[in-house]
């Protein structure tokens, strides 16, 4: 079958891998329907992960159909739509009984190479084999389309689980710096709690249109100080929660100096290098920072939220390629043309 794969010199193509097959009584094979492009995708291309050698299949965010179980398997049968996770957990070890199950020692991500994936090959293919299956898969319902249940797996629950982080309350403000996909999911999740009013800081006129779009009162980071903005807005106090989208150090100083004394901030971007942390500065504050991969353990919840109509997660998926346009597809998403917010794949 046919699968982008990570090719040597920093770039994907397309290359024939064999085709998965059932290895434990808890898998189940699961035939690709939709599968996104994620930023992790181009932080691999360029080698910025460890461990992820060229020949690996890529992509971690995908949705199918079941088409073949394992013995032990009683939660799926042939046929069925499922969102998969962008990791997998065992749902046993002390990490999963925690609740913490991004921690599980014995999950593992899609495409992620034997550092991050344990092994798993990845989702931007026709056909994958996934373990643990009743334990992680999620129903798609059916009026939830595979444009909207692509993102629960990880860009909705990574959203959701920073939001959660940054404490949000009733009346509350809340910035969000970085409107990308997972900005954009963590807006809308930081207004299932009910806050006052969420500000969304970027530089791009599509992102900061599809912020308001999502009831947002946007901050143009080209024409206003986001800081200065903020704290305008606030009374000089700066705003209960801050959540860092982009991994980015400039802004992950600015979300600092953004929040109130005793605030949060969110952090789930990405950082491909380390960053300042100024706690001589910090501890006079009270500043909380919460950090850390997120969790997809709440995707039968969010699922629900489209399932109700409660949330539509349209706007994200602004384009749609076959497999094997998937070169061309990455060149867009990572180039951000054509007013690109997602790219979906359709073997």
């Amino acid at each position: 079958m046919k699968a982008v794969v990570l090719m040597e010199g920093h770039r994907v193509g397309m290359a024939e891998v064999p085709e998965p097959r059932l290895q434990k009584n808890d898998d189940v094979l699961v035939q690709v329907t939709a599968a996104a492009i994620c930023g992790s995708d181009i932080h691999i291309k360029h080698g910025q992960l460890p461990g992820i050698a060229p020949g690996t299949v890529m992509g971690h965010e995908f949705v199918g159909v079941v088409r073949e179980t394992g013995a032990d398997v009683s939660r799926f049968e042939p046929g069925d739509r499922v969102s998969v996770p962008a990791a997998v957990w065992c749902g046993t070890c002390p990490a999963c009984r925690r609740g913490q199950i991004q921690y599980c020692p014995n999950g593992g991500v899609w495409g992620g190479g034997e550092f991050f994936g344990k092994g798993l090959a990845g989702a931007q293919t026709s056909y994958v084999r996934v373990p643990y299956a009743d334990m992680c898969l999620t129903p798609i319902p059916d009026q939830v389309s595979d444009e909207q249940a692509v993102f629960v797996g990880d860009v909705f629950s990574t959203g959701y689980h920073a939001a959660l982080e940054g404490g949000i309350a009733t009346g509350d403000t809340v910035a969000v710096f970085g409107c990308g996909p997972i900005g954009l999911a963590a807006l809308i999740s930081a207004w299932q709690m009910g806050p006052r009013e969420v500000f969304a800081v970027d530089m791009f006129d599509n992102r900061l249109e599809i912020a308001q779009r999502y009831g947002a009162t946007i901050v143009d980071a080209r024409e206003e100080n986001a800081v200065e903005r903020l704290r305008e807005a606030t009374g000089g106090e700066g705003v209960d929660a801050v959540i860092e989208a982009i991994g980015n150090p400039a802004t992950f100083q600015q979300a600092l100096r953004s929040v109130r004394r005793g605030g949060t901030v969110s952090v789930v971007g990405l950082f491909p290098a380390p960053v300042e942390f100024p706690l001589n500065e910090l501890a006079y504050y009270g500043v909380r920072i919460n950090m850390g991969l997120g969790s997809l353990a709440h995707m039968p919840q969010l699922m629900g939220l489209l399932e109700a109509g409660r949330v539509d997660l349209t706007p994200l998926a602004t384009h749609s390629f076959a497999l094997e346009d998937a070169v061309e597809a990455y060149d867009l998403f990572e180039n951000r043309k054509d007013a690109c917010i997602k790219v979906i794949l359709k073997p």
